[in-house]
């Protein structure tokens, strides 16, 4: 029989944001520990929350094997790894300090404007052992701005949106952040025209490649079921095009570098296209055993579950290039906010557009007009594809461009 330990802890403190002001200040500290054991093909689980007697859970996910839950792959072992990404940031009353601070000057220099929502500091840790050898160790700790942004003039429940992700706390980073939608968002400008246009996404926007990870699934591949079935090891889009599967250091929300499962990546990363060429679908050890593929390390689950196939954190290769060269003296569309829209089930791609500006690449000109975006899987990841920016110059991000039908709402 082994036996094998999953705990999450997630430490947070949140400043609860209300009309350009600080309404509460909440923290949180939520431990959670399972307990699994293999025996014979079967896994048995127990879990529970903050203190736990490890031995009534052991008692109990033994007592569960009798449920007959299949599991006929062999849990990981012999691999021992600590990453702790962590980084110095403020205490609780610099950092309330901080925030209110930047309200403030908010308040100063947007006063038709109000800001609502949350600023949080998040800290994660994750450990996977077991009896086998493994024993798996993340830490990371997060700034996570997140503000809503209303006119005060505007019948809309809310106008535009900042969000702010880094491991140290740079309030005028935020501030410049904000600073730049709003002084674009005061400027009404229209198309250069109604055609194909360069449009470019937030890196952390996942609008454009739902379906890409949609058609990845290795149970949906697998089964035939899946736009790329007969694609794996097909050339099917731009060769300056790569997709992987991340875990590296420079992500900011879903670096952990081990799954469910206790599978470590080599590099933490795992290609799914790779300059153009369909490799591989992503893959749990059941989806890999049962349809021969290979296993990804993509497992997800909650700490009292069976992991189960889950996407995991996707992203697209940069280029060595910047935004303004990848746009080679061209206007584009930046896409902030962009609801409703969605792909077929053939990969035609459609999506109206609340919020977007004018870009030449390096600064946003003019907020646009409500717009809509249109497009097809093949060709936007293909002729259409421009590429990745290397440099954060859409609002402190990466910025992805691609070409697109665009027009008025």
């Amino acid at each position: 029989m082994i036996k094998e330990k999953y705990v999450n802890r997630i430490k947070e403190i949140s400043i609860n944001i209300v009309q350009t002001g600080i309404e509460s200040v909440r923290k949180k500290d939520i431990l959670k520990t399972g307990l699994r054991v293999y025996d014979k093909g079967y896994i048995g689980i127990a879990g529970g929350l903050g203190s736990v007697n490890e031995d009534e859970l052991e008692r109990r996910a033994i007592d569960n094997l009798s449920l007959k839950v299949p599991y006929p792959y062999e849990p990981s072992k012999d691999l021992q790894k600590e990453v702790d990404y962590r980084e110095g940031i403020p205490s609780e009353e610099d950092f309330v300090s901080e925030v209110d601070e930047l309200l403030n000057t908010l308040k100063d220099q947007f006063p038709d404007f109000t800001f609502s929502n949350k600023i949080n500091i998040t800290e994660v840790e994750s450990r996977l052992v077991n009896s086998v050898g493994l024993d798996l160790d993340y830490k990371d700790r997060l700034v996570i701005g997140q503000l809503i942004i209303k006119e005060k003039a505007s019948a809309n429940v809310f106008d535009a949106l900042a969000l702010y992700v880094d491991r140290q706390c740079h309030k005028d980073q935020y501030l410049n952040i904000i600073r730049e939608t709003l002084d674009a968002y005061r400027n009404p400008v229209k198309l250069p025209r109604e055609d194909k246009l360069p449009v470019v996404f937030m890196d952390y926007d996942r609008t454009p490649i739902t379906k890409l990870v949609e058609e990845l699934n290795g149970y949906k591949v697998g089964t035939g079921a899946s736009l790329f079935k007969d694609f794996i090891g097909a050339k099917k889009f731009n060769e300056s095009f790569t997709l992987y599967q991340s875990a590296e250091r420079e992500d900011l929300l879903d670096p952990q570098f081990f799954d469910a499962e206790g599978v470590v990546n080599e590099g933490f990363k795992y290609a799914l296209i790779d300059k153009g060429r369909i490799i591989s679908p992503y893959t749990d050890k059941k989806t890999a055993h049962k349809f021969n593929l290979p296993l990804t390390g993509s497992a997800s689950g909650e700490y009292d579950t069976v992991p189960s196939l889950a996407p995991r954190n996707f992203k697209i290769q940069a280029s060595n290039k910047t935004l303004k060269e990848l746009l080679d003296g061209q206007l584009a569309v930046a896409v902030v906010i962009a609801s409703g829209g969605d792909f077929t089930a053939e990969g035609n791609f459609g999506t109206p557009v609340q919020l977007a500006f004018l870009t030449d690449g390096e600064r946003l000109i003019g907020r646009l007009p409500e717009l809509k975006l249109s497009g097809e899987l093949y060709s936007m990841f293909g002729k259409d594809f421009v590429g990745k920016s290397k440099d954060k110059a859409f609002l402190g991000q990466n910025a992805l461009v691609i070409n697109l039908d665009v027009e008025y709402l």
